[in-house]
């Protein structure tokens, strides 16, 4: 089993996420996740996001299930309203678990 580093340590990789995640926020969100996909875990704050597309969201949902693929873990922490409220509308409160 893959050896786990708790999200609040100093190795894992943070990522603030910005007000808006709209279409144009794509490509840059992709490459953000990707690069921290080569730590040893992952959080993100979502508490700034007013703005969020379906693509985004489709990528936050790839990111963690390539996390969990590689043993990673991966935590979306202080998600605004928006940004919960679109999560669960989509259904994808499983594929994006935010951390209370």
């Amino acid at each position: 089993m893959p050896h786990m580093t708790d999200p609040d340590s100093p190795e894992a990789s943070g990522l603030v996420l910005p007000a808006s995640l709209d279409l144009t926020q794509a490509e840059p969100l992709c490459q953000a996740l990707r690069e921290r996909l080569q730590d040893p875990a992952i959080w993100l704050d979502g508490g700034a996001v007013e703005r969020i597309s379906t693509p985004c969201l489709q990528l936050l949902a790839a990111a963690h299930a390539s996390a969990q693929a590689r043993g990673i873990p991966f935590r979306l922490r202080g998600a605004s309203a928006v940004l919960a409220s679109a999560i669960a509308d989509l259904g994808l409160s499983t594929a994006i678990p935010l951390e209370v």
